[in-house]
């Protein structure tokens, strides 16, 4: 299970936030909840990952599309609250064949909070329904994604960790500010995996979330980028950039530059 902690936002932020009314009677602090649903059921391929949101006061979602995902594989939403003078957000989240869990359950003041989702085992496709209420004062908002889980294994997490490498070693030596070395302690999930031709991998961390892609093609042609989100904030806050991957674990060198962070994290 990787760590999941709330973290105070810095500054202004757009957090996202699903609470559903039945849970008001469930505000009492922080601590973590589980919902375990059914078992899967095979299903008809299902449509492009598709969100729907009715956003509160001071409710932020994040993301806002989930490009699919696999069983066993910890798919983690973001919920913050951006208004806390108008109180606590009260968040409560379900997922059709899978496992929920939310921490906290109460988001106070400028916070984030995030609600991991672990897809059932399955031997065929199907598709995951995830649904977040929030209540916010006397307001309620929704948000629900409808997921294709596809029975694949994560073959990517050896190549992902290797390429991670690259970056770990030169953030140590030019950006010791950051506190990412290649000790630090990052453990890893296969996301994206309906996005094809770039593979995606999250890398979580005590302070930070480390978002890599890497273009699956030969040299000149395979660059990757990594992001990087404090785990205090909704949205990646830098990025930097491989021209090829391939080459520098080739060489055991890498030519990194930065580059625009995305608007939100990759699912």
């Amino acid at each position: 299970m990787l760590r999941l902690r709330a973290w105070r936002v810095r500054g202004t932020v757009s957090s996202a936030v699903l609470i559903a009314g039945f849970l008001a009677g469930c505000l009492g602090g922080s601590e973590a909840t589980t919902t375990t649903t059914v078992e899967p059921t095979p299903t008809r391929p299902a449509p492009a990952p598709t969100t729907t949101l009715a956003p509160a006061q001071g409710a932020v979602f994040s993301p806002e599309f989930i490009q699919g995902a696999i069983p066993g594989a910890e798919l983690v939403l973001l919920v913050g609250n951006t208004d806390p003078e108008a109180g606590p957000l009260m968040v409560t989240a379900e997922a059709t064949n899978a496992t929920v869990t939310i921490e906290p359950s109460t988001v106070g003041g400028a916070e984030v909070a995030e609600v991991t989702v672990v897809p059932a085992p399955t031997d065929v496709e199907v598709e995951m329904a995830i649904r977040i209420d929030a209540v916010h004062g006397e307001e309620t908002s929704s948000s629900t994604w409808t997921v294709n889980v596809v029975p694949w294994q994560d073959d990517r997490g050896a190549q992902a960790r290797d390429i991670l490498g690259l970056y770990t070693s030169w953030l140590a030596e030019n950006r010791p500010d950051l506190g990412v070395t290649p000790a630090t302690d990052f453990e890893g999930t296969f996301v994206a995996p309906q996005l094809l031709v770039v593979s995606h991998y999250a890398f979580f961390s005590e302070e930070w979330e480390l978002g890599l892609s890497w273009h699956i093609m030969l040299p000149p042609d395979d660059f990757s980028e990594l992001y990087l989100r404090p785990r205090s904030e909704l949205r990646p806050t830098m990025a930097f950039r491989i021209e090829s991957w391939q080459t520098a674990l080739q060489s055991g060198s890498a030519e990194i530059g930065e580059v625009p962070p995305p608007a939100e994290v990759v699912r």
